[in-house]
């Protein structure tokens, strides 16, 4: 298996929140790598209707994002970190 995790992948220009992609803390969401490359990625494409708001969108290192696209690491998992996001966030 390649290791993409420090793969600069083109940043999606499709991600309007600033906010977001200030706020970037280069650590990944899923598996804790720090320091690294990370893409913004939306749980609900924006061609499904996804929007770039804050529970749409999870930071992930190159690797953990290539292996949400190839359906290694679902969806449910993603949302259970959206979840303890809000939670750790008082939402």
């Amino acid at each position: 298996m390649i290791d993409y995790s420090n793969f600069a992948f083109p940043k999606n220009a499709r991600v309007k929140n600033k906010k977001l992609i200030e706020n970037k803390k280069h650590k990944c969401e899923f598996c804790g790598k720090e320091k690294c490359y990370t893409n913004t990625h939306h749980i609900k494409s924006k061609g499904s209707g996804g929007n770039d708001v804050e529970d749409n969108l999870i930071e992930l290192c190159g690797n953990c994002h290539r292996l949400v696209h190839d359906g290694i690491i679902k969806k449910d998992e993603l949302l259970k970190i959206i979840k303890g996001r809000r939670k750790r966030n008082g939402k």
